[in-house]
């Protein structure tokens, strides 16, 4: 046998050696902690709410209700991007172009679509040819 054969099946060896190990560890990366000092000790709640009974909401608007609060409470963040502050503003001078761009905008738009004529595009497509 050669040295070059020798090297070849040594080099497969390991990297089959290699590739079962990464197996091994990938297959625990997703095995659930044992945490033996997390025990509940008892099945019951420690304690409850009730609701107010003078205050009643129809079963409509609650279901309305609960999906208008989640997303008010998720896209508040957003709205703030990092600074803590409405849209993110933090320096009053960013107000101006943040107002002032969409405005004038806003009005080129208005002075094109005034120059519009109103006539509709497909008016004169006759519907009995096919």
């Amino acid at each position: 046998s050669s040295p070059s054969t020798f090297a070849s099946v040594a080099t497969s060896a390991m990297l089959r050696a290699a590739l079962l190990l990464a197996l091994v560890a990938a297959a625990a990366a997703f095995t659930a902690p044992h945490s033996a000092g997390l025990r509940l000790r008892s099945a019951t709640p420690a304690m409850s709410m009730k609701a107010d009974s003078m205050i009643r909401v129809p079963e409509g608007v609650k279901k309305a209700l609960a999906p208008a609060i989640a997303f008010a409470g998720a896209a508040a963040p957003a709205f703030a991007e990092g600074t803590g502050e409405a849209l993110g503003v933090d320096d009053g001078k960013l107000l101006i172009p943040l107002i002032l761009v969409p405005l004038l905008v806003f009005l080129s738009f208005q002075g094109f679509a005034a120059n519009q004529d109103n006539e509709d595009f497909f008016d004169t497509y006759d519907q009995r040819r096919r």
